[in-house]
């Protein structure tokens, strides 16, 4: 009897659980779908109150920001593809760098490893805003001011923290033996990480990858303080939609999906990796 009444509970317990995660969701969900309903309407009730929510969809607003002239002195063609162009730059970038500096501070023969990796991710409570000025001033005197790699290094520089922390934990939990053997056999160091860790850290580097993609997609400062025209990105382009004489509510709401789009489809897709990146090793 005890038993029975154990597995109802177990049974009672878990499916309001499940309720409540299900209904914050829910709840989460209730923005990205009155944007995505407001930048389907047509003009002439974007700013009904209360909002209308029969009405027949138009993509008008989407047109207008991809092609320009929808209030936007760049159309969102180019601004996505600045965007994209930064995002994969910023992330090669980092993961090129934390890749080595996660398996040297990972080196049992490395002594100060523990508190420079430690120092390492206390940078990351850094707050950007910080560098604004100094590395605007900087790139002026470099005459980057506008281009592509004023932007990808920042970005790479501010991910990188995470990134290091997260691989170097990942390289811990790989067996030293493999390493060893290696060695044995006469490999490089370099020849260790390409062919014996890096095959073994495909999900951790996934995450990085990601989580690099998604912060480089969505910064907004560094991209509004540092660029022109040229090298403007998709999020400074939605601050256009704002003026004094009102807000294209939606246009505002199109480029704002626009933007989100690429970052929801790409984590759906690779949420297993996130996963499996973040909680590699985390159960011996």
């Amino acid at each position: 009897m005890s038993l029975t009444k154990g597995r109802n509970g177990g049974i009672v317990t878990r499916t309001i659980g499940r309720g409540m995660v299900w209904l914050w969701i829910l709840c989460a969900l209730v923005p990205l779908v009155f944007m995505v309903a407001t930048s389907l309407k047509p003009e002439g009730i974007v700013k009904s109150l209360p909002p209308t929510w029969i009405f027949t969809p138009t993509f008008e607003h989407y047109q207008q920001i991809i092609w320009g002239g929808g209030g936007t002195s760049i159309g969102y063609d180019r601004l996505l593809f600045n965007s994209l162009a930064v995002t994969t730059g910023s992330t090669l970038l980092t993961i090129a760098l934390a890749v080595p500096a996660a398996y040297a501070l990972s080196m049992r023969h490395f002594r100060p490893r523990k508190r420079l990796s430690s120092w390492i991710l206390s940078t990351y409570m850094f707050p950007p805003i910080v560098a604004v000025i100094p590395i605007f001033v900087y790139a002026g005197k470099l005459g980057v001011i506008d281009k592509y790699p004023v932007l990808i290094v920042p970005y790479a520089a501010f991910n990188l923290p995470i990134a290091v922390w997260i691989l170097r934990s990942s390289i811990l939990q790989i067996p030293f033996e493999l390493q060893e053997a290696a060695l044995v056999d006469g490999a490089s160091r370099w020849r260790i990480l390409r062919s014996v860790l890096l095959p073994l850290l495909a999900p951790a580097v996934a995450t990085v990858a990601i989580l690099s993609a998604i912060l480089s997609w969505n910064e907004f400062l560094f991209a509004l303080s540092l660029t022109r025209a040229a090298a403007r990105t998709a999020p400074v382009g939605v601050q256009e939609f704002t003026g004094m004489f009102g807000t294209q509510w939606g246009n505002l709401t199109a480029a704002a999906t626009v933007i989100t789009a690429p970052i929801l489809v790409l984590t759906f897709v690779m949420r297993r990796r996130i996963v499996s990146g973040l909680t590699f090793g985390a159960v011996k």
